[in-house]
Protein backbone atom coordinates (compact mmCIF):
# COMPACT_ATOMS: atom_id res chain seq x y z
CA UNK A 1 0.00 0.00 0.00
CA UNK A 2 1.56 3.39 -1.01
CA UNK A 3 0.72 6.71 0.12
CA UNK A 4 0.03 7.70 -3.37
CA UNK A 5 -2.87 5.03 -3.65
CA UNK A 6 -3.74 6.66 -0.17
CA UNK A 7 -4.21 10.47 -1.54
CA UNK A 8 -5.67 9.38 -4.73
CA UNK A 9 -8.98 6.98 -2.97
CA UNK A 10 -9.28 10.79 -0.44
CA UNK A 11 -9.07 12.80 -3.42
CA UNK A 12 -11.78 10.76 -5.39
CA UNK A 13 -13.73 10.65 -1.96
CA UNK A 14 -13.97 14.35 -2.36
CA UNK A 15 -14.61 14.90 -6.06
CA UNK A 16 -16.52 11.61 -6.53
CA UNK A 17 -14.90 11.29 -9.77
CA UNK A 18 -11.60 10.00 -11.29
CA UNK A 19 -11.53 12.64 -13.87
CA UNK A 20 -11.81 16.11 -11.35
CA UNK A 21 -9.79 14.05 -8.25
CA UNK A 22 -6.97 13.84 -11.12
CA UNK A 23 -7.16 17.55 -11.85
CA UNK A 24 -6.94 18.13 -8.31
CA UNK A 25 -3.63 16.22 -7.66
CA UNK A 26 -2.39 17.24 -10.60
CA UNK A 27 -2.34 13.76 -12.53
CA UNK A 28 -3.73 12.13 -15.73
CA UNK A 29 -6.49 10.29 -14.96
CA UNK A 30 -5.69 6.98 -15.86
CA UNK A 31 -3.05 7.24 -13.24
CA UNK A 32 -5.79 8.14 -10.43
CA UNK A 33 -7.94 4.70 -11.51
CA UNK A 34 -5.49 2.89 -11.86
CA UNK A 35 -4.33 3.64 -8.83
CA UNK A 36 -7.58 3.08 -7.04
CA UNK A 37 -8.06 -0.70 -8.87
CA UNK A 38 -4.36 -1.26 -7.17
CA UNK A 39 -5.47 -0.29 -4.24
CA UNK A 40 -8.77 -2.33 -4.00
CA UNK A 41 -6.73 -5.51 -5.26
CA UNK A 42 -4.48 -5.53 -2.56
CA UNK A 43 -7.06 -5.05 0.03
CA UNK A 44 -9.44 -7.33 -1.68
CA UNK A 45 -12.22 -4.95 -1.65
CA UNK A 46 -13.71 -2.77 -3.35
CA UNK A 47 -14.05 0.86 -2.06
CA UNK A 48 -15.99 2.63 -4.95
CA UNK A 49 -19.16 1.32 -6.90
CA UNK A 50 -18.22 2.91 -10.38
CA UNK A 51 -22.22 4.52 -11.19
CA UNK A 52 -22.78 6.59 -14.94
CA UNK A 53 -22.90 9.88 -12.48
CA UNK A 54 -20.78 9.79 -9.71
CA UNK A 55 -18.50 7.57 -7.74
CA UNK A 56 -20.10 5.91 -4.60
CA UNK A 57 -18.46 4.65 -1.43
CA UNK A 58 -19.33 1.27 -0.91
CA UNK A 59 -19.68 -0.43 3.02
CA UNK A 60 -15.53 -1.29 2.02
CA UNK A 61 -14.96 2.22 1.20
CA UNK A 62 -16.93 3.88 3.95
CA UNK A 63 -14.90 1.45 6.65
CA UNK A 64 -11.53 3.34 4.93
CA UNK A 65 -12.25 6.75 5.39
CA UNK A 66 -11.17 7.43 9.07
CA UNK A 67 -7.73 5.08 8.68
CA UNK A 68 -6.82 6.62 5.12
CA UNK A 69 -7.19 10.21 6.92
CA UNK A 70 -4.80 9.31 9.66
CA UNK A 71 -2.35 7.91 7.34
CA UNK A 72 -2.09 11.10 5.51
CA UNK A 73 -1.79 12.88 9.05
CA UNK A 74 0.90 10.50 10.31
CA UNK A 75 3.02 11.53 7.35
CA UNK A 76 2.51 14.92 7.84
CA UNK A 77 3.37 14.92 10.94
CA UNK A 78 6.53 12.95 10.02
CA UNK A 79 7.81 15.45 7.94
CA UNK A 80 6.68 18.25 10.43
CA UNK A 81 8.77 17.09 12.94
CA UNK A 82 11.84 16.79 10.85
CA UNK A 83 11.61 20.08 9.54
CA UNK A 84 11.14 21.78 12.79
CA UNK A 85 14.15 20.31 13.85
CA UNK A 86 16.45 21.53 11.05
CA UNK A 87 14.05 24.99 11.41
CA UNK A 88 12.22 24.60 8.40
CA UNK A 89 8.76 25.90 7.40
CA UNK A 90 6.97 24.43 4.51
CA UNK A 91 4.38 22.47 3.70
CA UNK A 92 0.47 22.48 2.58
CA UNK A 93 -1.93 24.09 4.58
CA UNK A 94 -5.79 24.21 4.07
CA UNK A 95 -7.95 27.02 5.21
CA UNK A 96 -11.77 27.66 5.33
CA UNK A 97 -12.62 31.10 4.14
CA UNK A 98 -15.56 32.83 4.38
CA UNK A 99 -16.89 35.51 2.02
CA UNK A 100 -16.39 39.30 2.04
CA UNK A 101 -14.07 39.60 5.43
CA UNK A 102 -12.76 43.13 6.22
CA UNK A 103 -11.46 42.93 9.35
CA UNK A 104 -8.40 40.84 7.86
CA UNK A 105 -6.88 42.06 4.69
CA UNK A 106 -6.46 38.39 4.07
CA UNK A 107 -4.62 38.93 0.65
CA UNK A 108 -2.22 41.50 2.00
CA UNK A 109 -1.48 38.46 4.64
CA UNK A 110 -0.91 36.14 2.24
CA UNK A 111 1.44 38.04 0.05
CA UNK A 112 3.54 39.09 2.50
CA UNK A 113 3.73 35.56 4.26
CA UNK A 114 4.74 33.80 0.89
CA UNK A 115 7.84 35.94 0.82
CA UNK A 116 8.71 35.10 4.00
CA UNK A 117 8.25 31.18 3.55
CA UNK A 118 7.84 30.42 0.00
CA UNK A 119 7.78 26.69 0.66
CA UNK A 120 4.03 27.01 2.28
CA UNK A 121 1.57 26.31 -0.18
CA UNK A 122 -2.13 27.36 1.04
CA UNK A 123 -5.33 25.72 -0.40
CA UNK A 124 -8.21 27.82 0.27
CA UNK A 125 -11.84 26.89 0.66
CA UNK A 126 -15.00 28.04 1.11
CA UNK A 127 -18.27 25.75 2.17
CA UNK A 128 -21.66 26.68 0.63
CA UNK A 129 -22.53 26.35 4.25
CA UNK A 130 -20.52 29.04 5.46
CA UNK A 131 -19.28 28.94 9.43
CA UNK A 132 -21.23 25.60 9.92
CA UNK A 133 -19.52 23.97 6.74
CA UNK A 134 -16.06 25.20 8.53
CA UNK A 135 -16.60 24.21 11.76
CA UNK A 136 -17.81 20.57 10.13
CA UNK A 137 -14.53 20.75 8.13
CA UNK A 138 -12.15 21.45 11.11
CA UNK A 139 -13.81 18.56 13.13
CA UNK A 140 -13.57 16.21 9.96
CA UNK A 141 -10.20 16.89 9.13
CA UNK A 142 -10.72 18.11 5.54
CA UNK A 143 -9.34 21.89 6.98
CA UNK A 144 -6.43 22.58 8.79
CA UNK A 145 -7.63 25.72 10.01
CA UNK A 146 -10.71 27.80 9.41
CA UNK A 147 -12.43 31.58 9.89
CA UNK A 148 -15.74 31.43 11.56
CA UNK A 149 -17.91 33.90 12.83
CA UNK A 150 -21.43 34.16 15.27
CA UNK A 151 -22.41 35.20 18.63
CA UNK A 152 -20.24 32.74 19.99
CA UNK A 153 -17.93 32.76 22.95
CA UNK A 154 -16.74 28.98 22.47
CA UNK A 155 -17.34 25.77 20.32
CA UNK A 156 -16.63 22.39 21.89
CA UNK A 157 -13.67 21.02 20.45
CA UNK A 158 -12.54 23.96 18.38
CA UNK A 159 -9.74 26.37 19.65
CA UNK A 160 -10.73 29.83 18.59
CA UNK A 161 -8.39 33.15 18.64
CA UNK A 162 -10.69 36.25 18.28
CA UNK A 163 -10.36 38.73 15.66
CA UNK A 164 -11.83 42.30 16.05
CA UNK A 165 -15.36 42.10 17.50
CA UNK A 166 -18.08 44.38 15.38
CA UNK A 167 -21.89 44.13 15.08
CA UNK A 168 -24.28 43.70 12.68
CA UNK A 169 -26.83 46.36 11.25
CA UNK A 170 -29.58 46.22 9.01
CA UNK A 171 -29.30 47.13 5.81
CA UNK A 172 -32.24 48.90 3.88
CA UNK A 173 -32.65 51.34 0.59
CA UNK A 174 -32.91 54.77 1.85
CA UNK A 175 -36.81 54.63 1.36
CA UNK A 176 -37.24 52.04 3.62
CA UNK A 177 -39.37 52.37 6.72
CA UNK A 178 -36.58 51.18 9.23
CA UNK A 179 -33.98 53.07 7.15
CA UNK A 180 -31.41 55.21 9.67
CA UNK A 181 -33.07 54.64 13.07
CA UNK A 182 -32.78 52.07 15.47
CA UNK A 183 -34.48 48.86 15.54
CA UNK A 184 -35.79 46.07 18.24
CA UNK A 185 -36.59 42.52 17.58
CA UNK A 186 -40.72 43.39 16.84
CA UNK A 187 -39.52 46.35 14.41
CA UNK A 188 -38.55 42.65 11.85
CA UNK A 189 -42.19 41.84 12.58
CA UNK A 190 -43.54 40.51 9.00
CA UNK A 191 -40.40 42.89 7.22
CA UNK A 192 -39.33 41.10 3.78
CA UNK A 193 -36.26 40.24 4.23
CA UNK A 194 -32.83 38.68 2.33
CA UNK A 195 -31.66 36.10 3.81
CA UNK A 196 -28.33 33.71 4.02
CA UNK A 197 -28.01 30.00 3.47
CA UNK A 198 -28.57 27.76 6.22
CA UNK A 199 -25.50 27.18 8.17
CA UNK A 200 -24.04 30.93 7.67
CA UNK A 201 -23.49 32.89 10.86
CA UNK A 202 -25.84 35.76 10.17
CA UNK A 203 -28.51 33.33 9.07
CA UNK A 204 -28.64 31.36 12.28
CA UNK A 205 -28.35 35.27 14.55
CA UNK A 206 -31.07 36.19 12.28
CA UNK A 207 -33.80 32.68 13.19
CA UNK A 208 -32.68 33.78 16.58
CA UNK A 209 -33.33 36.93 17.08
CA UNK A 210 -35.77 37.60 14.25
CA UNK A 211 -38.04 34.26 14.05
CA UNK A 212 -41.02 36.41 11.87
CA UNK A 213 -39.08 38.02 9.71
CA UNK A 214 -40.00 37.27 6.28
CA UNK A 215 -37.52 35.94 4.26
CA UNK A 216 -38.39 36.64 0.21
CA UNK A 217 -34.83 35.41 -0.38
CA UNK A 218 -31.54 33.72 -0.09
CA UNK A 219 -28.57 34.37 -0.91
CA UNK A 220 -25.01 33.13 -0.75
CA UNK A 221 -23.15 36.08 -1.45
CA UNK A 222 -23.19 39.32 1.11
CA UNK A 223 -22.80 41.92 -1.51
CA UNK A 224 -25.95 40.52 -3.50
CA UNK A 225 -27.80 41.13 -0.48
CA UNK A 226 -26.76 44.62 -0.39
CA UNK A 227 -27.61 45.26 -4.09
CA UNK A 228 -31.10 43.96 -3.48
CA UNK A 229 -31.50 46.09 -0.29
CA UNK A 230 -30.39 48.70 -2.28
CA UNK A 231 -33.15 48.05 -4.92
CA UNK A 232 -36.05 48.00 -2.12
CA UNK A 233 -36.00 44.45 -1.99
CA UNK A 234 -36.04 44.02 1.34
CA UNK A 235 -33.91 44.08 4.29
CA UNK A 236 -30.47 42.12 5.40
CA UNK A 237 -28.43 41.68 8.29
CA UNK A 238 -24.70 42.64 7.46
CA UNK A 239 -21.52 43.01 9.36
CA UNK A 240 -20.78 46.99 9.59
CA UNK A 241 -17.60 46.60 8.15
CA UNK A 242 -19.14 45.33 5.15
CA UNK A 243 -22.08 48.17 5.41
CA UNK A 244 -19.74 50.48 5.71
CA UNK A 245 -17.97 49.81 1.92
CA UNK A 246 -21.47 49.52 0.21
CA UNK A 247 -23.08 52.40 -1.60
CA UNK A 248 -26.90 52.86 -2.25
CA UNK A 249 -27.98 51.63 1.33
CA UNK A 250 -28.26 52.82 4.43
CA UNK A 251 -27.62 50.48 7.67
CA UNK A 252 -29.08 50.44 11.11
CA UNK A 253 -28.22 50.35 14.37
CA UNK A 254 -29.92 47.65 16.87
CA UNK A 255 -31.34 49.10 20.41
CA UNK A 256 -29.30 45.92 21.68
CA UNK A 257 -25.93 45.69 19.52
CA UNK A 258 -25.81 42.17 18.34
CA UNK A 259 -22.11 40.84 18.50
CA UNK A 260 -20.67 39.89 15.43
CA UNK A 261 -17.44 37.71 16.60
CA UNK A 262 -14.92 36.56 13.97
CA UNK A 263 -12.32 34.27 15.09
CA UNK A 264 -9.65 31.98 13.80
CA UNK A 265 -9.90 28.22 14.64
CA UNK A 266 -8.47 24.68 14.11
CA UNK A 267 -9.57 21.68 15.93
CA UNK A 268 -8.55 21.45 19.68
CA UNK A 269 -8.13 17.57 19.13
CA UNK A 270 -5.27 17.97 16.64
CA UNK A 271 -1.97 19.76 16.99
CA UNK A 272 -1.53 22.35 14.18
CA UNK A 273 1.45 21.91 11.71
CA UNK A 274 4.11 23.80 11.93
CA UNK A 275 3.45 25.30 8.70
CA UNK A 276 -0.40 25.70 10.24
CA UNK A 277 0.97 27.59 13.24
CA UNK A 278 2.54 29.84 10.77
CA UNK A 279 0.01 31.05 8.79
CA UNK A 280 -2.22 31.14 12.18
CA UNK A 281 -0.10 33.76 13.88
CA UNK A 282 0.61 35.81 10.94
CA UNK A 283 -3.15 36.02 10.36
CA UNK A 284 -2.96 36.87 14.62
CA UNK A 285 -0.70 39.80 14.38
CA UNK A 286 -1.94 41.37 11.23
CA UNK A 287 -5.57 41.51 13.19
Amino acid sequence: MEMRQIECFLACLEHRSFTAAARSLDLVQSAVSTSVAKLEHELGARLFDRTPRALELTEAGHAMVEPAKAMLRARREVVDAIDTARGQVRGEVVIGNLMNVHTIDLASVIADMHRQYPSITLQMRQSTSGVAGNIAGLRDGSLDIALVAGMFDDLSGITLHPVHPETLVLCTAPTHPLAGRRFRTADLDGVRFIDFPPGWGIRGIADILFPDRRTVIEVADQIFALELAANDFGATLIPKSVATRATGIVYSEAAEPIPWKLAIAYSARRTPSNAARTVIEALRRRA
